[in-house]
């Protein structure tokens, strides 16, 4: 198990520098080193596998859709409805039946089906690795100084002289953001735990010194990542890391007056009713306003080739992974090339399809529900399914804000963030719950 942890380690300390470059023989790499460190994981013994398909069944279908959706855009099929209507036109094209599909390139689907699938291997790796609680301690630790090494990348990029550190990239800045918010809710959640285990009871006897060095470090690197999260993220961003550490305090405050998990639950749901409101009436100005809208750094080229897009989109999506393949068609002439969307949600609109993203928030909303009632319910180490439900909750308003959450480095912290979560979401249960 110690060789699993270790490749952990490896992969998320590679994930600054998959932040910064976009190179397909490195993400190649990283989907070998999820399938090795799965293979290594799976040799433990059988409880504990069987242990992991436990904590894993409650999400099995919110895990398994994407691959099942990939998989079927991707299968000819026979029904004339359903095909995307360039098969229709290449059949005409040739003179000759073609096998119709809903993806317009069935290989980049299938490249995405592979990334999904290294991604859900990273996840059941994690979940096995760290059901000890020392060893989701040590993932949870290395996860968030990779995050807060990012804030701080950050700040050199802005005020070191370094201004080459970050690139001026849409995607590149979008995925510091998110790296920034995931430490910002890390080292919130550690404060938080070290607060309620050592001062909860108003008597600060018996506290070390280390303890303490410990304190001032993660304080250190909570003003980091806020600093890094202030000079990247947009208001949208901000109010949703306000939100994932409203989630924090509501769990700490659940287990520690007792009183279950749905009250505080129906609270929180209260509190983002209110903030999507606020967002909401900000754009009722717009005669008739799309997710595009809700992207505040769209350039002027990114947002009339996404609405163009998504004007033409089909209900099933013109395949995962597409993208690329569909810009040169939307294009202007002797246009630049758009390289990216202006956001994540855009992008799965297109790709996936407008009802499958609608249902895929829906299931993102379940994952939270799942997180956070494990955490309440959790007798101790509550920071990890906190966590987990705090960033589960800002990557998604984040998805419909920029494009960071296409970001492999993005994916790979949150898949072994909720990862993490999950593992340690079961433990003693609170009274009453």
């Amino acid at each position: 198990m110690q060789i699993s942890i270790r490749l952990l380690i490896i992969v998320l300390a590679a994930c600054p520098a998959l932040a910064t470059i976009h190179i397909p023989l490195v993400e190649q790499l990283v989907s070998v080193a999820a399938a090795i460190i799965l293979i290594c994981a799976a040799t433990r013994e059988q409880a504990d596998i069987s242990g992991t398909a436990r904590f894993i069944s409650p999400l099995a279908l919110s895990l398994a859709f994407p691959a099942l959706w990939m998989i079927f855009q991707i299968t000819p099929l026979p029904f004339p409805a359903l095909i995307n209507p360039i098969w229709k036109m290449t059949t005409v094209a040739l003179g000759e039946p073609v096998a119709g599909r809903i993806s317009i390139s069935p290989e980049d689907t299938l490249r995405s089906l592979m990334v999904y699938l290294a991604m859900l291997s990273l996840l059941i790796s994690t979940v096995i690795v760290t059901r000890d609680r020392h060893r989701a301690e040590t993932l949870f630790y290395a996860l968030s100084t990779v995050t807060t090494f990012m804030s701080a990348m950050v700040l050199i990029s802005r005020f070191g002289g370094v201004p080459g550190l970050i690139p001026s990239t849409d995607g590149a800045a979008s995925a510091f953001a998110a790296a920034a918010a995931l430490s910002v809710l890390m080292n919130a959640a550690t404060i938080i735990m070290m607060i309620g285990r050592n001062w909860g009871s108003g008597v600060a006897q018996g506290v070390s010194r280390p303890l303490l060095v410990q304190f001032a470090l993660v304080l250190v690197g909570l003003g980091v990542s806020l600093a890094a999260l202030a000079n990247l993220a947009s208001i949208g961003l901000t109010a949703a890391v306000a939100l994932g550490f409203l989630s924090l305090i509501l769990v700490a405050a659940s287990r520690h007056l007792e009183v279950g998990w749905w009250p505080a639950l129906i609270l929180f749901a209260i509190v983002a009713a209110i903030v999507a409101a606020i967002a909401i009436t900000r754009l009722q100005g717009i005669a008739s306003w799309t997710i595009v809208d809700l992207a505040p750094a769209a350039n002027t080229a990114q947002r009339s080739m996404a609405e163009r897009m998504m004007a033409d989109a089909p209900q099933l999506g013109n395949g995962v992974g597409t993208f690329q393949s569909l810009e040169p068609v939307y294009r202007d002439f002797e246009a630049t090339p758009v390289l990216e969307l202006p956001s994540a949600a855009i992008t799965m609109a297109i790709e996936w399809g407008k009802p499958v993203l609608a249902f895929i928030v829906l299931m993102v909303a379940y994952v939270f529900i799942v997180m956070f009632r494990g955490a309440v319910r959790r007798g101790r180490d509550s920071r990890y399914a906190s966590t987990a439900a705090a960033g589960v909750i800002v990557l998604l308003c984040e998805a419909f804000l920029d494009n960071g959450l296409l970001n492999a480095a993005v994916q790979i912290l949150a898949t072994i963030t909720v990862g993490i979560g999950i593992a340690q979401s079961m433990g003693r249960t609170s009274a009453g719950n």
